[in-house]
């Protein structure tokens, strides 16, 4: 074997070992949704929206991080309402879990003394609505 084909050679090798040590799994799914909430990921923030009865969101969560696997993360819950100031936030929990394409999604607002879901979102799921207009 000559100098030229064994540098040939030790090239096409390390070329297939480096793309088999690439990602096994493909990106993480930047949009999750379902007939009741929607979640989306940009830019290592995570939003929920939470669907009222009118078709539009009447809610909705912000968190500084991007949930995976079993998560409990802190973030913010905003309820749209119609009179002033329009929007109250507070804190809250953002808990579930993460399997395959199934999240499982539970809001918790202490100060509210509420739960809200649990959702069940399907990733690359896609549930757009308009935030809801009050009078």
């Amino acid at each position: 074997m000559t100098l030229s084909s064994r540098v040939l050679h030790a090239s096409l090798v390390f070329t297939l070992m480096g793309s088999a040590c690439g990602p096994a799994a493909p990106d993480r799914a930047a949009i999750w949704g379902s007939d009741q909430a929607s979640l989306s990921i940009a830019d290592n923030k995570t939003t929920v929206q939470v669907l009222a009865s009118g078709g539009c969101y009447g809610s909705y969560g912000d968190i500084d991080a991007v949930p995976s696997g079993t998560f409990a993360l802190s973030g913010t819950y905003t309820q749209l309402m119609g009179v002033y100031p329009g929007r109250i936030q507070y804190p809250a929990e953002f808990a579930g879990t993460i399997v395959g394409n199934v999240m499982t999604l539970s809001i918790s607002v202490p100060e509210l003394q509420k739960t809200i879901g649990p959702f069940r979102l399907s990733a690359g799921v896609t549930s757009a609505w308009s935030a809801c207009l009050y009078p």
